[in-house]
């Protein structure tokens, strides 16, 4: 278990946080929705996270000085467009920030700062009708690993791996001014061949994930939402043993956003993990995101 490990082997504790902060497979309330072909989208999200506790895949929990921060931008470009009949989003995510306040039951992590493994995406509507509000697109993530990672340290931004992202979203309308979206997600993992000490190979099984949203647009250029979130799976192995991580966490989300102008948009999002396990919990996370459309 988590307490028999050596520094060494801590790093593994953390290999799945780095990413944490930057996961393309969060989706805000109106992310189904597409835009008219031509439009393009820059968006922009700064984001903070803190966590004060770790707790093992088998449920120990370790909260005496125990803790992570997180501080991460992301620039995202988005360009919408048809062919053959289906509305195409393809866009590239580029995220960078900084990974800080590591520790572990007392033992201090050197923090981490740099680009992270940027993401290529594209979405596909196989349903788009506006008569009756319904959409449902596919979407595949691939993460390149390329971002800040130094073998045998603790803490990165990159995660020296491959890996690819599934995602099936549904947007209906339900009123004129209620939506309901939900999405679900699985994620392949490729091998991290300088895991734990740098010689070592970290691996981890799929991870699956759920998405909720139902959101009220009150007022002309107004909208509230309220989401939840349920990650399970992602159970990880360092040198073919299990390390107590995993990906098993619930988790609560309330989103207002505003369009300042007809084409700017202002976004805030709070989000806290109400139980998890295999992992470092959320405690809270909050997120502005600047949207241009253009």
């Amino acid at each position: 278990m988590i307490h028999f490990l050596r520094r060494s082997s801590l790093a593994v504790f953390c290999a799945a946080l780095a990413a944490a902060p930057v996961s393309a497979a969060d989706v805000n309330s109106g992310d189904y929705l597409p835009a008219p072909a031509g439009t393009n989208l820059l968006v922009f999200y700064s984001q903070y996270a803190t966590r004060d506790e770790y707790v093992s895949s088998s449920g120990q929990n370790f909260s005496n000085d125990t803790g992570l921060d997180s501080y991460v931008n992301i620039l995202r470009y988005v360009h919408y467009f048809d062919i053959g009949g289906f509305t195409v989003a393809p866009q590239v995510l580029i995220p960078a920030g900084t990974l800080y306040n590591g520790r572990f039951e007392g033992t201090a992590f050197d923090a981490a700062a740099g680009v992270a493994d940027p993401i290529l995406a594209t979405t596909v509507w196989v349903v788009n009708n506006k008569a009756t509000q319904t959409y449902i697109g596919i979407m595949p993530y691939l993460f390149l690993p390329v971002g800040q990672y130094s073998a045998g340290q603790v803490l990165n931004l990159g995660e020296n791996r491959w890996k690819l992202d599934l995602q099936v979203g549904w947007y209906q309308g339900l009123t004129n001014a209620v939506a309901l979206q939900l999405t679900g997600d699985v994620v392949w993992y490729g091998d991290n061949t300088q895991g734990g000490n740098g010689t070592q190979t970290l691996s981890q099984d799929p991870t699956y994930q759920l998405q909720a949203w139902l959101s009220y647009a009150f007022a002309p250029t107004w909208s509230a939402a309220v989401g939840y979130s349920q990650f399970w799976g992602g159970t990880e192995y360092l040198a073919g043993m299990p390390t107590g991580n995993a990906t098993d966490r619930s988790q609560v989300r309330l989103e207002l956003s505003k369009f300042v102008t007809p084409t700017f948009q202002v976004l805030g999002l709070i989000q806290r993990d109400v139980a998890a396990s295999g992992g470092f919990p959320e405690a809270f996370r909050g997120t502005v995101r600047l949207l241009q459309v253009f």
